[in-house]
């Protein structure tokens, strides 16, 4: 069963939407806090890009 993003709108295969014992996102650091948006799935790379946007260090001002 396919989800889509809520990021970009793409279809993808969403381990827990399927039914399955285990999902690829569950293998990714966790994202805390959430926002909004968490209610909802990311597919691989907005995920992949949204813990690595958490995770660099403040930029200077």
């Amino acid at each position: 069963m396919e989800s889509i993003c809520a990021k970009c709108g793409a279809t993808f295969s969403c381990g827990m939407v399927a039914g399955e014992a285990h999902c690829w996102c569950e293998d990714l650091p966790k994202l805390m806090p959430l926002d909004a948006e968490a209610s909802a799935c990311f597919c691989r790379p907005c995920l992949a890009r949204e813990i690595a946007e958490r995770n660099s260090p403040p930029h200077s001002t």
